[in-house]
């Protein structure tokens, strides 16, 4: 009896600890401008969902951030966050509002740091870059926003054919 009653304790304790690993953490650093580049990733469906280091969010200014991907316009959308390596709570950046899930070119969207899904929804109308950005001037509403990138310095310089 014993064993079995040891059995169950070893089985609830892993039961637990397996629960508490797979808990969003919560996110409560008032972190400054330059701390966002070493945690926050623009994550979608063209990263697998996955952090990459290419996608990882560079400052732009203020409380601004960018991140910026190549994308291929066949009309399927892409699902896109802002988020941690974690997908903490505070750095889980999906829509507020249904209403602005799907955002186009030149145009802002609401961001609830909160989410636990709400991915946003872009639909490229050309192949190439595109800048996504983050606004965390109200931290409790960033705003979001793509535009397509400029061209590199090596782009600008050699014609294209």
């Amino acid at each position: 009896m014993k064993t079995v009653s040891k059995g169950v304790c070893c089985l609830f304790a892993a039961i637990v600890a397996a629960g508490c690993s797979m808990t969003p953490q919560v996110n409560n650093d008032s972190s400054t401008s330059d701390d966002r580049e070493n945690y926050l990733y623009l994550r979608g469906n063209f990263t697998w969902w996955d952090i990459e280091e290419h996608a990882k969010v560079k400052h732009v200014e203020g409380n601004t951030y960018k991140s910026t991907v190549e994308l291929i316009a066949d009309g399927q959308p892409y699902e896109f966050k802002f988020a941690d390596e974690n997908w903490s709570l505070g750095a889980n950046c999906g829509y507020l509002e249904k209403a602005e899930q799907v955002v186009t070119i030149g145009s802002k969207s609401t961001a609830n740091c909160k989410a636990k899904f709400e991915p946003f929804i872009f639909v490229p109308k050309k192949t190439g870059e595109y800048d996504f950005f983050i606004d965390f001037d109200n931290p409790e509403t960033p705003e979001i926003w793509i535009e397509p990138a400029e061209p590199g310095l090596f782009d600008s310089l050699v014609p294209t054919l």
